[in-house]
């Protein structure tokens, strides 16, 4: 006997309620942006199939359909490869799920399990140097209360490389600030990692805590904005473009910069590289969860090293040009 086929709402709601929040134990951030995917995609099937989103079956998630869906989100909505990218991978575990959930649509899901993922342009690693950095923490004025807070933001983006969902959570429990100081942060999936402290940061820290008049076991947002609600995302790119084009007066190359809170992140990366640091080290401070992704880095790092070796002038020279003939390639081939 034939089971039957379980609806098409019962599945995406047990995707999310079960699979994602109970079993995975997903983030709220992986758990939205999946989200905001299923919308897109149940509006686009709808208009394209001419019916009610309610009206929609599994069936209508054809292969090709998921690819027509995936060509509007670059076409239409004007979305990078890698956004395309994170659409398709959360659709491609939905389906995943599925294979285990409704046996009788594990054709229709394998089929879009094959789609692959779109290969993006290389990534150009934007960092800034010690001058451009320094030139930036000049910018507050700490001699006020809000310039303090605004140095001690940019100082913690930097010395812990820290994400800034991951700098805007952070509260002053997760910090230890004695001997030896460290901060815990939660990242990506929920993974914890502990990230030692220069000095000087932590004594940053103890100041604005004394100052705020805060505890060290406090569990509330450690930065907050001028109407004393947690600092928000949009808070902190604000800030940070203010103090670049504060500093661009004196650094001309800030001018044209784009200057996000990941370019601090990229900056304490290549510069723990620059320093010998090894790669799993950094791995581990920034929170990633493969070797494979500071390849970026090593490649900037290697660039970098390149140039420095062509503007030296170097005694090696090529010598006399060797003539060689052109190989009979019928003979070659079969010599194979």
């Amino acid at each position: 006997m034939i089971e039957p086929r379980i609806r098409l709402a019962e599945l995406v709601t047990t995707f999310f309620t079960r699979h994602l929040a109970a079993e995975l134990n997903a983030s709220p951030h992986t758990i939205i942006s999946y989200r905001d995917t299923f919308r897109f995609l149940l509006r686009h099937l709808a208009e394209s199939t001419r019916r009610k989103v309610s009206q929609l079956t599994f069936d209508d998630f054809t292969p090709e359909a998921i690819l027509a869906f995936l060509d509007n989100l670059e076409r239409q909505r004007r979305n990078c490869t890698a956004t395309r990218n994170a659409r398709l991978a959360a659709i491609r575990s939905f389906f995943s799920y599925v294979v285990d959930r409704d046996p009788a649509a594990a054709v229709l899901a394998q089929r879009v399990l094959s789609i692959p993922f779109k290969k993006a342009p290389g990534r150009i690693v934007g960092y800034l140097n010690e001058q451009e950095l320094r030139a930036i923490l000049c910018g507050p004025d700490r001699a006020t209360p809000r310039g303090r807070r605004d140095y001690l933001l940019l100082a913690l983006l930097y010395d812990t490389g820290a994400r800034v969902q991951e700098l805007v959570n952070l509260c002053p429990s997760d910090f230890r600030l004695d001997r030896l100081p460290l901060v815990r942060i939660f990242g990506k999936g929920r993974k914890e990692r502990i990230v030692p402290l220069m000095p000087a940061t932590a004594k940053l820290i103890r100041n604005y805590l004394e100052e705020t008049n805060r505890l060290d076991g406090d569990t509330t947002p450690l930065l907050h904005n001028y109407r004393g609600n947690k600092m928000n995302r949009s808070g902190v790119r604000f800030l940070i473009d203010k103090y670049r084009q504060h500093a661009a007066a004196q650094t001309p190359t800030l001018k044209t910069r784009t200057v996000s809170p990941h370019t601090f992140r990229h900056a304490k990366a290549m510069h723990l590289l620059q320093a010998g640091v090894h790669p799993v080290t950094i791995k581990d401070i920034l929170g990633h969860a493969h070797l494979k992704t500071l390849e970026v880095y090593v490649q900037a790092d290697l660039e970098m090293k390149r140039h420095a070796l062509s503007s030296a002038k170097s005694p090696i020279e090529l010598g006399p040009a060797i003539h060689r003939t052109e190989p009979d390639l019928l003979h070659w081939l079969e010599q194979l």
